[in-house]
């Protein structure tokens, strides 16, 4: 009853236990339910419009492990994944995981330092589109070799993030950190969280998320999410596709 009493007072809205009497900001005359549509078509499209138009619009830092593990199935799967997300899943969950309108795209790849970082504009989030092209292409286009730097990489993505949010607030910025080795070039887990409590508010306000797959060290990744407040997601029990409209849920 306290906590539905200070959600009340504070947030406005109705109590949801008998034990809480609404006070006087609220009417006392009957609610009528707003009705719900009956039509999937018109349901979908409210969904559409609020992804693409109303919704407050992300930037996602994706990290890509290139290292040479990752030659073969495991980058194979990277870019079916990202096949996905530019239209290729046309199922009812696939189609509200796509990428949307607005959205900035940055993709960090990495094996023994930071090899590449693109920046891409989704304006058009219509599957075939020249702007899902464009990312799709350059994923497409990743060949695999070197050893893992994993937290040059992701020091690489945050400072880039948090330089991005410093300049637009007005977006939902993360990290997405995808790995299937463990660290055995540049900074070690104690230097990156070093550096991590060193850096900016705006960096340090960004969540990282972190898919484990193949030798990937479950507690590394754990870490890194955890300092972050973002999560893990395991790829080695589940498919990349359905660990990544996982972590869309959380842009």
């Amino acid at each position: 009853a306290d906590v539905q009493t200070r959600i009340m007072t504070q947030t406005h809205r109705r109590p949801s236990i008998p034990e809480v009497q609404p006070d006087s900001q609220f009417p006392s005359q009957v609610l009528v339910e707003v009705p719900f549509p009956s039509s999937l078509d018109v349901v979908n499209q409210l969904i559409e419009l609020y992804l693409n138009q109303v919704r407050l619009p992300s930037h996602t830092y994706f990290v890509l492990d290139i290292s040479g593990s990752m030659d073969g199935p495991r980058l194979d799967g990277v870019k079916k994944t990202f096949a996905n997300l530019t239209g290729a899943d046309t199922s009812i969950t696939g189609q509200f995981a796509r990428f949307r309108a607005r959205e900035d795209i940055t993709i960090v790849t990495f094996s023994d330092g930071v090899h590449d970082t693109r920046d891409f504009t989704i304006n058009d989030p219509t599957p075939g589109s020249a702007d899902l092209k464009q990312v799709l292409d350059f994923v497409n286009s990743l060949q695999a070799g070197g050893g893992t730097a994993i937290y040059d990489a992701l020091v690489h993505a945050f400072t880039l993030a948090g330089q991005a949010k410093a300049a637009d607030p007005n977006r939902f910025y993360s990290v997405v950190l995808m790995t299937d080795g463990q660290n055995n070039v540049g900074r070690d887990a104690g230097q990156f969280q070093s550096w991590y409590h060193s850096a900016s508010p705006e960096v340090r306000s960004i969540k990282c998320f972190a898919v484990i797959f193949g030798e990937a060290s479950p507690q590394e990744l754990n870490d890194v999410a955890n300092l972050t407040g973002g999560t893990t997601f395991d790829a080695r029990s589940a498919s990349l596709a359905v660990v990544f409209k996982e972590i869309r849920g959380y842009q």
